[in-house]
């Protein structure tokens, strides 16, 4: 990466609660982790583009590997697609600053000529100085609607990888981690149940666990499928 030099920003990144590599249950995206890991860590210059579902984790990979640049000591930053596409493309003019910079839902941003001219100028500018840049978006780059022919090429050159969604025992494993960070522990069978009746999408199940990790405190008990049931009224 770059030396770690840079103009004082107004910008500056915010983390999100248990969006780092810990929270993250890897599954079959083991191949991508350590590639980020290596990239937040300074060791490799990395050009990623990811994609996926929408539940499919990119997002928390994404905020993971910022947090990991601040961490080691890289100036990083993280742009969310849903909310700059409702600001100018001109927002992009400071982040060639950051050490490692990873957008969001790219594709979101796709919809207006300004902000592909934009993204464009950005890719050059973070190329000649060295810095590490990772995107994502729900579509492998040949398939998204880039009008830009030059920033097309520059998506299809980074190294792709596509973010697998967990399966069922996936995400029995990722409820087991998410409980066990919040200091409490499910059992086989109450994280059976949750699976059975709770939407299965990664925002719902963390929403879950969220609410069973407050009630069991305020009440002090501990999580049976009884207590779930009356908790998440099921």
């Amino acid at each position: 990466m770059a030396e770690n030099i840079h103009p004082q920003l107004a910008l500056r990144f915010f983390r999100k609660p248990n969006t780092d590599f810990a929270s993250f249950h890897t599954g079959h995206n083991g191949q991508l982790v350590g590639r980020l890991r290596q990239v937040s860590q300074g060791n490799l210059v990395g050009w990623l583009y990811l994609w996926g579902g929408k539940e499919s984790g990119k997002s928390h990979l994404l905020q993971a590997a910022a947090q990991l640049a601040e961490d080691s000591g890289f100036s990083a930053f993280y742009l969310a697609g849903e909310e700059a596409r409702n600001m100018s493309p001109l927002l992009l003019e400071n982040l060639s600053a950051f050490q490692l910079l990873a957008i969001d839902d790219i594709h979101l941003l796709l919809e207006d000529p300004a902000w592909e001219e934009a993204l464009f100028h950005l890719y050059n500018k973070l190329k000649d100085l060295g810095s590490a840049l990772l995107v994502s978006a729900t579509a492998a780059p040949r398939q998204l609607p880039v009008q830009l022919k030059d920033l097309e090429s520059r998506l299809m050159a980074m190294e792709v990888y596509q973010v697998v969604a967990l399966d069922d025992q996936e995400k029995a494993g990722l409820l087991d981690l998410m409980a066990r960070q919040r200091d409490f522990s499910l059992s086989e069978e109450v994280i059976a149940y949750i699976l059975s009746r709770s939407d299965r999408t990664l925002g719902a199940l963390e929403a879950v666990i969220e609410r069973l990790d407050h009630q069991s405190l305020q009440e002090k008990r501990v999580i049976t499928i009884p207590f779930v049931k009356k908790v998440m009224s099921w």
